[in-house]
């Protein structure tokens, strides 16, 4: 069915590459957050009939007639650190149905994979309507804001449902609600038929849309992988969340810090303390490399309890499988893991060559035959090469935490040293 949902990676997608633009890299399974299909998270809508150009539309190829599309809101569970914890999301892809099993990832809005939607013309007005429908509202204010009667309490929550996938529908798939006869039901309801209430529901959140900015990731952190070279700074890493705070762990190795954009370490604290090292909600930092530093890596983890907001995409996570496009309908936290990580080599080693020149005092021999004297300058040449660093260095376990302060407050960059075994 074409409103049937999803699940979703969540996390920032890890990319790798060279300096500046990358290629995505795999994270571990103990490191994303395991989504799947979750019945016990759905909550049904009702059946909404649809039109493209006054052409009804079928909701269900495979059985004769033409059927209404199954409007619900889809349950997602996501697992982390041996916790259960559910969402839920409407459908933003006609008629492509929701294959179960199928994981998804969370994406920006650009990303998503059919090009034969309208979503991402439309897709600021679908936020606004996430914003201004249920579940993000409550049942009773969203039918006060539609001006409908909230005695409705049976039907209320389903009404609302169904006009919002409907809603949803026309701006990501350029389909309209059919007016008269908008749903497979056929019973009254305090103030009017179902089919009317959908209707009313439908036809405020399609007329009063407007532009909404793509709220910001879960969890990102860019790019996932840099390299650079020892006697430097690799850099920055920005990590954006919606996190009220998060937590940066890393074993460094010897002569590797991480320090700000000036290259000066984030500060020091040990376990039960907390101190304030950035004033924004992106935070940025670098891996800087002592010179004699031998070649290496190091990979640091963000861990965070974060905001999975109201209006993210959620895509298949094989773009080879195709499965149903999810957008969430109402924000929850959820604690979400990434990684990213900076290599580099060894410093260049300067190399001087010196230039020798010898100096060839003639001599004269007096003979009966005159004797041609050639006197030859020999010029002695250095050669070049590289210096081997050779050796092994010895990891230092350190614990970063950066706590982000206030809704636009600062980030709190932390680091705990740990003796050298």
């Amino acid at each position: 069915m074409a409103s049937r949902s999803t699940l979703q990676r969540l996390g920032a997608a890890i990319l790798g590459a060279g300096l500046v633009v990358m290629t995505a890299l795999p994270a571990s399974a103990a490191d994303k957050p395991k989504v799947e299909p979750y019945k016990g998270a759905n909550e049904p809508g009702m059946g909404i009939y649809l039109e493209r150009d006054g052409e009804l539309l079928d909701g269900n190829a495979d059985e004769e007639g033409k059927q209404a599309f199954n409007a619900s809101l889809i349950g997602l569970k996501l697992h982390e650190g041996g916790e259960d914890q559910t969402a839920q999301a409407y459908c933003v892809e006609l008629p492509t149905p929701l294959e179960d099993g199928k994981p998804l990832e969370e994406v920006p809005w650009g990303e998503h994979p059919n090009p034969g939607t309208k979503f991402k013309e439309n897709a600021a007005k679908v936020n606004w309507v996430l914003q201004n429908s249920y579940p993000a509202v409550d049942a009773v204010d969203a039918f006060e804001l539609y001006g409908l009667d909230p005695k409705n309490e049976e039907k209320k929550r389903s009404i609302l449902i169904a006009g919002t996938q409907a809603a949803v529908w026309h701006f990501s798939d350029g389909i309209d609600l059919r007016k008269d006869d908008s749903t497979a039901e056929t019973e009254d309801v305090y103030g009017g038929t179902v089919d009317e209430l959908v209707y009313k529901v439908y036809e405020y959140l399609t007329t009063k849309a407007v532009d909404l900015a793509e709220p910001k990731p879960t969890l990102s952190i860019e790019p996932g992988e840099l390299e650079g070279k020892a006697g430097g700074k690799i850099g920055p890493f920005v990590i954006s969340t919606t996190a009220t705070g998060f937590v940066l762990t890393a074993e460094l190795p010897a002569g590797v810090t991480i320090v700000d954009a000036e290259g000066k370490p984030l500060l020091v604290a040990d376990e039960d303390s907390r101190s304030a090292a950035a004033t924004s909600n992106v935070a940025e930092v670098w891996v800087k490399v002592d010179q004699l530093a031998v070649p290496g890596e190091v990979e640091f983890t963000v861990s965070a309890s974060a905001e999975l907001r109201s209006g993210r995409l959620f895509v298949s996570s094989d773009r080879n499988q195709k499965t149903q496009s999810l957008i969430i309908a109402k924000s929850e936290n959820f604690p979400v893991n990434a990684k990213a990580k900076a290599k580099w080599l060894a410093a260049a080693v300067e190399t001087t060559t010196t230039e020798a020149t010898t100096t060839t005092v003639p001599t004269t021999t007096t003979t009966e035959a005159p004797t041609t004297t050639t006197t030859t300058d020999v010029a002695a040449g250095g050669g070049e090469g590289e210096l081997a660093d050779t050796g092994a260095s010895i990891f230092v376990p350190l614990l970063i935490g950066l706590g982000l302060l206030g809704a636009g407050a600062g980030a709190l960059l932390f680091l705990r040293r740990k003796r050298t075994a």
